[in-house]
This record gives C-alpha cells, sequence and structure tokens, in this order.
C-alpha cells in the first residue's frame, strides 16, 4: 500500500523543528518516503502560490497553486512502493499575523486540494493519506506569532494590543477541526505542541510514528537540532523598545539579531 502522510502546519507550532527532524533522519526514511519539506517548496514557488491562494481567494490562484503541485509530484522517484511524507506550513496558507483579516480560512480548499491531487498521482493504487496538523495553545500560540513579529518586523504593538487585533482569526484547533470537516474521508490528525515536547524525538514524533520502523531503526532516529527557542521576556521588551526607536532599519536589524543570539547563548549555556 502507497502510504502518504501530509504536515500542513500550523505556523508556530513546532514545524522548523519537525522539518529539521525530518531532514536529518532522510536517509533512514528515504528506502521508503519520499521527502517534501520547505527547501524545495519555496525554491519552487509552491509555498508562494499557496498563500497566493490564501489571500486572493480566487480559483485561478487555486488552480495555479494545483498546477505547480501536479508537476513536482510527477518529478518525485516514487518507484513502485514508495510513499511520500511533505511538511510545508505555508499550505496551510499566509501566516495569520501577516494577514488577520483572513487567518487560516484557505486552509480547508488548499488540504482538499492536495490530497485531490495526491489520489490522481496513485490513481489505481492502494493508498492511505494521512494529514497532519500540529497545533499549541491560542495563548502560546499567539505570543509566539508576535515574538516572530518582533524580531523579523518593526512592528510596535506590545503583546496585548497585538492580541486584541487577532481576536477573531481562528485558532490552530478551530482550523484543523474546519479541515477535518472539509475532508470527511481523510485520516486527519492532530497532536499538541505541548505534549510533544515531552517526547524524547520532540515534534519527530508523529512521524517516527508513521513511519513504522522496527525498534532497531528507531533507535538510530536523532532528534531535531534545528528548533525555535523562546526568548525571554525581557529580551522581547527591549526589541519592542528598539522597534519604537529612531534606529534606522540596517542598524535595528543588526542590534535585534545580535540580542536574540546573545539570549539564545545563554539559553544553551554558552557564551
Amino acid at each position: 500500500m502507497r502510504r502518504v502522510m501530509l504536515h500542513l502546519g500550523f505556523h508556530k507550532t513546532g514545524t522548523t523543528a519537525a522539518q529539521s527532524f525530518l531532514f536529518e533522519n532522510r536517509e533512514l526514511i528515504w528506502p521508503q518516503y519520499a521527502l517534501v519539506l520547505p527547501f524545495r517548496t519555496r525554491k519552487t514557488g509552491l509555498a508562494d502560490a499557496a498563500t497566493h491562494f490564501s489571500i486572493y481567494g480566487t480559483h485561478d490562484a487555486l488552480t495555479a497553486f494545483g498546477n505547480q503541485m501536479r508537476k513536482l509530484l510527477c518529478t518525485l522517484d516514487l518507484g513502485a512502493r514508495r510513499g511520500l511524507i511533505l511538511s510545508e506550513e505555508n499550505f496551510s496558507g499566509l501566516r495569520p499575523s501577516r494577514n488577520p483579516a483572513v487567518g487560516y480560512e484557505a486552509a480547508p480548499d488548499l488540504a482538499a486540494c492536495l490530497v485531490g491531487l495526491i489520489r490522481n498521482r496513485f490513481a489505481n493504487e492502494r493508498m492511505e493519506i494521512t494529514l497532519y496538523l500540529s497545533l499549541r495553545r491560542r495563548s502560546d500560540w499567539l505570543r509566539s506569532l508576535w515574538a516572530h513579529d518582533l524580531r523579523r518586523t518593526r512592528l510596535l504593538l506590545d503583546f496585548s494590543t497585538y492580541q486584541e487585533r487577532l481576536t477573531t482569526i481562528q485558532s490552530p484547533e478551530d482550523a484543523a477541526n474546519a479541515i477535518r470537516d472539509h475532508l470527511p474521508n481523510v485520516d486527519v490528525r492532530t497532536r499538541w505542541l505541548e505534549d510533544l515536547r515531552e517526547q524524547p524525538l520532540g515534534p519527530g514524533a508523529p512521524f517516527a510514528e508513521f513511519l513504522g520502523m522496527s525498534k532497531d531503526q528507531v533507535g538510530k532516529l536523532v532528534t531535531p537540532s534545528h528548533t525555535n527557542p523562546a526568548l525571554p521576556d525581557t529580551v522581547l521588551s527591549e526589541m519592542l523598545a528598539l522597534n519604537r526607536s529612531t534606529l534606522d532599519e540596517g542598524e535595528l536589524f543588526r542590534q535585534k539579531k545580535a540580542l536574540a543570539r546573545h539570549a539564545q547563548n545563554d539559553l544553551i549555556g554558552t557564551e
């Protein structure tokens, strides 16, 4: 049976660590599963096509995404039995903090488009599709979005004001339920980041379970080395002050980068 796992996000729910796990264990995974990770989806413009549809919501935009994805599927070396694991959070749409009027409303249509393409790619074969969505408690998720925007943009809002601005957008859990309702015949699975952090493989655990490896093979899997550790509140406050300052963009970026680097060194106990 051909098995496919589609990890479609959501943003700020451990996706970086999940993708790091898949990449770092690719030699163990490849014999059974082809991997499609953000390096490929973003280099080919697929991630942009998905977010474009989430912004404009037109039939033409969804068709363009589907056409690009179909071409990618045709290039994969899947042989007679190899399955597929895909991980790309932008396939759920643009990060909600960049488009709060819409949030993840496009996610069900994007998921349905992907599922349809996969079924067509493996027409007349026995197959199994698992759609996996990583979740996070709403308050922590919003704070992580705020921290991301503080670091990457000149955001001027404190967290309280930022949170009020995003009051109407769906939480990851609500968005996952909307996808499940839209695709009643697809196995839609969810896991909470808060629970995955307690697992030996962290956000890589759902993939290890899906792979169905022997005990010896599982023992060879490595934990993800690339994560996005949360910055301390004191550092976030400093970044907010820098954003509100009169620094030019170049100096602002340099100082925020230095702040983040020092904070991350402190978190791992190095200088």
